[in-house]
């Protein structure tokens, strides 16, 4: 499983060539089907055209960079936009997350997806500043009925009951250093 802010900034690499096409500026997701539509880049040849790579040209993504099949698939954004493949893009980071029960989750501010499948699996979330020092923040499985809008994700019970802390905070850390401590 991958993170968007991981991703960003990665070299997109062509198979066929060898060569670096640009590097991954954002990523474009169609929010009401929970998957992911294409990789925007950045070039940096003099081609002011914004370039796209849809996810089914995508051959793996690694921790050093993107590999796709090759220059072919590198497609102009503003000719794609209206097309069908672009047609339901939306954002996902910054939408507050809210249960269907009318409790306030958070602010999401990174998405998991899983590019082989295609799917968006999970938004990790920030209930503030002070509990992201204090706790770190949490990761909330996108599992049961999830509602996308312009504004706010709407999410079950399920789903709430599932989220995971991501193990980051000054309490969790405090608590490593206790137990290292006390182990000797």
């Amino acid at each position: 499983m991958e993170k968007y802010s991981e991703v960003l900034g990665l070299p997109v690499i062509c198979l066929d060539s060898g060569k670096k096409a640009g590097v991954v500026k954002n990523i474009l997701f169609c929010p009401k089907k929970k998957k992911l539509l294409a990789f925007l880049l950045e070039c940096k040849n003099f081609d002011f055209k914004k370039k796209i790579i849809l996810i089914e040209d995508i051959i793996n993504i690694g921790s050093d960079a993107v590999i796709v099949k090759g220059e072919g698939c590198l497609k102009d954004f503003r000719k794609n936009k209206k097309s069908n493949e672009l047609i339901d893009q939306g954002e996902i980071i910054g939408l507050r997350v809210i249960s269907k029960q009318g409790e306030d989750v958070g602010i999401v501010k990174d998405v998991l997806f899983d590019c082989k499948n295609n799917t968006i699996e999970g938004v990790e979330v920030s209930d503030g500043l002070i509990q992201d020092l204090v706790k770190g923040r949490s990761i909330l499985p996108l599992i049961g009925k999830v509602e996308f809008g312009e504004e706010f994700i709407l999410v079950d019970r399920d789903a709430v009951e599932e989220i995971m802390e991501t193990g980051g905070g000054l309490r969790n850390i405090i608590k490593d250093k206790k137990d290292n401590i006390n182990n000797r």
